[in-house]
Parts: structure tokens; C-alpha cells; sequence
């Protein structure tokens, strides 16, 4: 996935504020982003970092712009990349059942690649829970817009309750998804 992250970034951001505004947020995170580049690697914290810029440049509270990028990472895998989104499955509980072999995948093709953990445990006829697991603090509303944006690809509404945030010790965020 590797720079699909980054062109999905910039796709909003251009998208909602301007090219102009795009380059100046790129110039004043200080993160080397190449979009046309898709084999350039990325971690959660550089998607933070722009994030924070894109907050400053814009006025938006950070959380909505946080959201919003998962949300549009989504939204431009769908888009643009209909492989990447095909392959993991036809329902968002196959989608989160199969993202974490998917992430593994992708490590052993890039092994420059470090992205944030998911895993998936307790999975019910109904339900399954799904663990985000990052180095970076802070990315709650990240995933809550990931897990919107795949709500609205599928166009199922299950319910999304947030079971574990993240504290001194435990960087993870705990989900409970049920259908």
C-alpha cells in the first residue's frame, strides 16, 4: 500500500482545500512525500505528522482531520485501486477478517513497509473484534474514519464500539463490530 496512503492523503486535502494549500502542508510537515512514487514507504507517524500540519493549515479540529484521512484512504483504495479492496473480500467482515494477512503480505513484499498492526479476535456469527495496533498515539479517530469509509463501500452499517483505547502502556485501539 505503501504511497496509496500518501495519493489518498493528498487527493483530499487538494480536493477539499486547494493545490496550494496541499504544498504548503507538504513543505511544512518536512515528511518527503513523492505521490507518483507507490513503492514509498509510510508509518502512521508521518500520517500524524501531516496530519497535525493539514489541522494547522486549516483550522479544522486534528480529530476531523484524522478522520477524514481514514475515511478517504478508503474511499481512494475503492476508487482507484478495486484490486487492493477486492482481494480481502465482498463483505466488510471478510474485508476485516482478511486485513490482517493482507498487511503481512504486504510487509514481505516491502519489507520497508511498517504500518500499523491489525488483528482480529473473538469472531461471531454476528460479530468480531478488531484490534488496531500502532507505535503512534493519538490515531483513534484514523481508524474510526477507516472503519466509516468501509461502511460506506459496502454499505452496511454495523455497529462500532470502541472496547480499549490506548494508555501509558498499550498502544492499541479495541473495536466490537456487529452485523
Amino acid at each position: 500500500m505503501y504511497g496509496i496512503i500518501y495519493k489518498a492523503i493528498e487527493q483530499y486535502v487538494v480536493n477539499s482545500f486547494g493545490n496550494t494549500r496541499w504544498e504548503t502542508i507538504k513543505s511544512d510537515s518536512n515528511i518527503p512525500i513523492d505521490t507518483s512514487i507507490m513503492e514509498q514507504p509510510y508509518n502512521d507517524d508521518a500520517n500524524y505528522k501531516i496530519a497535525v500540519t493539514t489541522a494547522k493549515h486549516t483550522n479544522k479540529p486534528l480529530d476531523e482531520v484524522l478522520f477524514d484521512f481514514g475515511e478517504h484512504i478508503i474511499k481512494t483504495t475503492s476508487e482507484n485501486y478495486s484490486i487492493f479492496m477486492e482481494s480481502r473480500g465482498n463483505t466488510m467482515r471478510d474485508y476485516l477478517i482478511n486485513l490482517p494477512n493482507f498487511h503481512n503480505r504486504m510487509m514481505l513484499i516491502y519489507p520497508e513497509l511498517t504500518p500499523p498492526e491489525f488483528r482480529v479476535s473473538n469472531v461471531e456469527g454476528n460479530a468480531l473484534v478488531l484490534h488496531y495496533i500502532s507505535t503512534t498515539k493519538g490515531m483513534l479517530s484514523f481508524v474510526k474514519g477507516y472503519l466509516n469509509g468501509l461502511m460506506k463501500i459496502f454499505k452496511e452499517m454495523p455497529e462500532v464500539k470502541v472496547i480499549n483505547s490506548e494508555n501509558e502502556i498499550n498502544k492499541e485501539y479495541t473495536f466490537k463490530i456487529s452485523w
